[in-house]
């Protein structure tokens, strides 16, 4: 009965050993295949979404771009500043040419209104007719105080705005408006382009994808379906919606219940106009597809697992043979315990036997290599006699012949983006220590200590060359360092020193490990570096890279960040390849350190307002040992915010100038006040003053000025008795027919007949 219970148990193993990965391999074919069905299927329709998202922003664009161009010309510029009356048909025609000229079908453009806000009046490709098209004028006046010139927007003009065509597709209608003049925060006009609905819902692919539905919503609101009586349904209360809002991505895939349906859901948010364009797909029916692949993968496994049960059954019997050999054995030596199986009995028989030896052996293997790692220390500070070392070695059973040994001191070279703090280098340097001796036969080392912040060995060999040695030590090295990586997820570097053939120079062979590693700064991390290949056999003259550095500061000033990227690399560089000794590389960083800080402090920034660690940021370079780190830090922690901080500060003087000079011309309007004049004034050179001016006004200064005086003059005549001379001396014309001239041509009257025309 024991021999058929334990039987029946290696045959129940034997069929879950077979039988899991079977099941486990079918399961991983099923959702493997089944996933990428749908990505393959997500991929094809965010592929038509972007197809879609191109062919409508062209149009768009094509649109955006003739508004602009009509709004360029000398014609709108005059008509805008002009009452239209009957005896301006001329321009009236010319304007309503102009306007149904950027009208075409391909575009789907309806109508096109331009409104002069100054002179009240609006004008569309229907004729000059305000009665048409009631609250269209409130409509633009509206739009009068939004920031940018121009915008796209989906507005709801029933009652306000008739197109004549489907109402269902008329629920929201597009307009492009544009502010003129464009960048003005007080335009004197607006131009509307409207599109007509049925021709925007044509912009989509109104059949989809193969499976899914594309429409565009703007500000949670569709704006083109293929049902167009979605049109203008409010999206932004849909879960899925307020995700798409919420993501900080440009374009993805996401699952969201529509309507008690799990839907995948793909989107593109648009940069051009803020338009969200979204194709849902039912779920259901892209794993319909999978259902095929989920019959296959069942029936292999079906297949597999039978095979797995027979080869269980025929290879038990093979294995059980011995086992039943080795229980009659011990059976008959002594008598087995009430309710142990085969391998129980066995167990016991053998626990038995060497359960003493086992001890005791154990406690002295633990005691040898304690004491073996005290007499490693003692030889590393210099502690140890010669006399006694080899005697107490083998007392400890180490039977070694070296001939000649080198030291290996293994240093973690930084924790900083592991998944381990500072507090655990400890432990990990213990880790690192059992790896040593998993890998490093015990003939061929002594126990590896952990000893000043790092794991130190010793090894040695009994016969061969020195480059033998010194190539065995190598692979070593790196074996360690590959094991340390791959279990640990941390880079360690390594210091060897030089061969010795006597105990007693363990010590100076520390001392050269030590004075290797120092070399990573130039070497980089994870490095095996013998202190014969890197240790200078002379000192050479510290090149600085001036011209290098020079390149780099003139970059800053010129707020260049990828110039100064390529300089900091060509320093780094310079300074890596010429640099004898490790203090003369870190001299040169702290040089380049100290001349960076010097220019940003002369510019007023503090090292506390680039990273808000005053004091901190020297330390930091100083811990840093892989060129790439030295570099990537210097341009995160220096440069790219040094460079921020400047470009703010100039900002802010160029606004503080442009108030100046508004201050001045406002002061000193009814002098010869002239650019010269002004930048005497303020201290700054009049070229400059005129590029500052007109970068924060958008206008140069001899047109402000002259704006300034006309509404001053228009002031003076609404407001005063002065006559039209005395007003066109005091704002310096060099005669009163330039000053009338000049004011018709900017508001279409005579000072005379604006002083006469009725207050609105």
């Amino acid at each position: 009965m024991k021999t058929h219970k334990y039987f029946r148990k290696l045959i129940l193993l034997t069929l879950a050993v077979g039988a899991f990965p079977v099941l486990i391999l079918g399961w991983y074919s099923y959702n493997y295949s089944s996933r990428t069905v749908l990505e393959k299927v997500n991929e094809s329709n965010a592929q038509i979404l972007r197809q879609t998202q191109l062919r409508v922003e062209q149009t768009l664009k094509t649109i955006d771009y003739s508004a602009s161009q009509l709004l360029n010309t000398p014609l709108i510029t005059k008509a805008i500043g002009t009452r239209l009356t009957t005896e301006d048909s001329e321009m009236i025609a010319d304007l309503y040419d102009s306007l149904v000229g950027i009208q075409t079908f391909e575009l789907g453009i309806r109508d096109v209104f331009l409104y002069s806000m100054e002179k009240d009046w609006l004008i569309s490709n229907s004729g000059l007719d305000d009665y048409s098209y009631p609250g269209m004028k409130e409509l633009l006046a509206r739009f009068a105080a939004m920031q940018q010139g121009s915008k796209w927007a989906s507005l709801d003009l029933s009652g306000r705005y008739e197109t004549g065509i489907d109402p269902a597709a008329n629920k929201l209608t597009i307009l492009n408006i544009k502010k003129w003049p464009i960048n003005s925060l007080n335009p004197q006009g607006m131009l509307a382009v409207v599109l007509s609905a049925k021709e925007t819902n044509n912009l989509i692919d109104l059949e989809g994808s193969e499976m899914g539905r594309i429409y565009i919503v703007d500000e949670g609101r569709i704006i083109a379906h293929e049902d167009s009586s979605l049109i203008g349904k409010d999206l932004s209360q849909e879960d899925f919606m307020r995700r798409i809002v919420q993501s900080g991505e440009a374009t993805g895939v996401l699952t969201s219940k529509v309507a008690d349906e799990d839907m995948s859901i793909s989107y593109r948010k648009s940069t051009y106009n803020g338009w969200v364009y979204v194709s849902v797909l039912p779920i259901s029916e892209m794993t319909e597809r999978a259902q095929g692949i989920a019959w296959t993968s069942l029936w292999v496994s079906i297949i597999a697992l039978g095979i797995s049960v027979a080869i269980a059954v025929l290879g038990t019997r093979s294995v059980y043979s011995p086992v039943r050999s080795i229980y009659r054995v011990l059976s008959e030596v002594r008598a087995p315990r009430e309710g142990k199986d085969e391998f129980g009995v066995i167990t016991e028989g053998i626990e038995s036997l060497m359960s003493n030896q086992s001890k005791l052996q154990f406690q002295l293997e633990g005691q040898q290599e304690y004491m073996t790692e005290l007499l490693v220390r003692k030889m590393l500070t210099g502690e140890a006699k010669s006399s006694e070392i080899q005697e107490r070695l083998q007392y400890y059973g180490h039977t070694l012949a070296w001939e000649r040994m080198r030291v290996l001191l293994f240093q973690i070279d930084d924790l900083e983006g592991s998944r381990f703090d500072e507090k655990d280098r400890d432990l990990l340097l213990f880790a690192i220590g059992n790896i040593v001796s998993e890998l490093v036969d015990k003939q061929e080392r002594l126990a590896p200590i952990v000893y000043r912040d790092a794991v130190v060995m010793i090894v040695g060999t009994q016969a061969g060359s020195e480059e033998s040695f010194k190539e065995k030590v190598f692979r070593v090295a790196v074996s360690v360092q590959e094991a340390v990586k791959r279990y640990l997820s941390i880079e360690a570097s390594v210091g060897i020193s030089r061969s010795f053939d006597h105990w007693t120079d363990a010590a100076l062979g520390y001392e050269e490990c030590v004075s290797a590693l120092k070399y990573r700064v130039q070497l980089g991390r994870e490095a095996a570096l013998f202190i014969e290949d890197v240790q200078p056999k002379k000192s050479n003259e510290l090149q600085y890279p001036k011209e290098h550095a020079a390149q780099l500061t003139d970059a800053i000033q010129s707020f260049d960040a990828g110039r100064a990227k390529e300089a900091l690399a060509g320093f780094i560089e310079n300074v890596s390849r010429s640099a004898g000794n490790p203090n003369d590389y870190q001299l040169s960083l702290v040089r380049l350190f100290v001349d960076v800080s010097r220019l940003l402090q002369d510019s007023g920034i503090s090292l506390y307002e680039l990273n808000g660690k005053e004091g901190s940021l020297f330390e930091e370079l100083l811990h840093l040992h892989a060129e790439r780190d030295i570099e990537t830090w210097f341009y995160e922690q220096i440069i790219e915010p040094g460079i921020v901080l400047l470009e703010q500060r100039r900002d802010t003087q160029f606004r503080t100038i442009s108030e100046e000079v508004k201050r001045l011309i406002e002061e000193a309007f009814d002098t010869d006040l002239t650019l010269e004049k002004c930048a005497a004034r303020i201290n700054y050179h009049p070229q400059y003053i005129s590029r500052v001016f007109r970068q924060e006004t958008g206008i140069n200064f001899a047109d402000y000025l002259a704006q300034y005086r006309l509404n001053v003059a228009k002031r003076w005549l609404r407001d005063t008795d002065m006559t039209i001379t005395d007003i066109a001396e005091k704002l310096k014309y060099n005669n009163p027919a330039n000053f009338i001239r000049y004011f018709r041509k900017m508001e279409g009257i005579t000072p005379g007949q604006y002083r006469g025309k009725p207050e609105k």
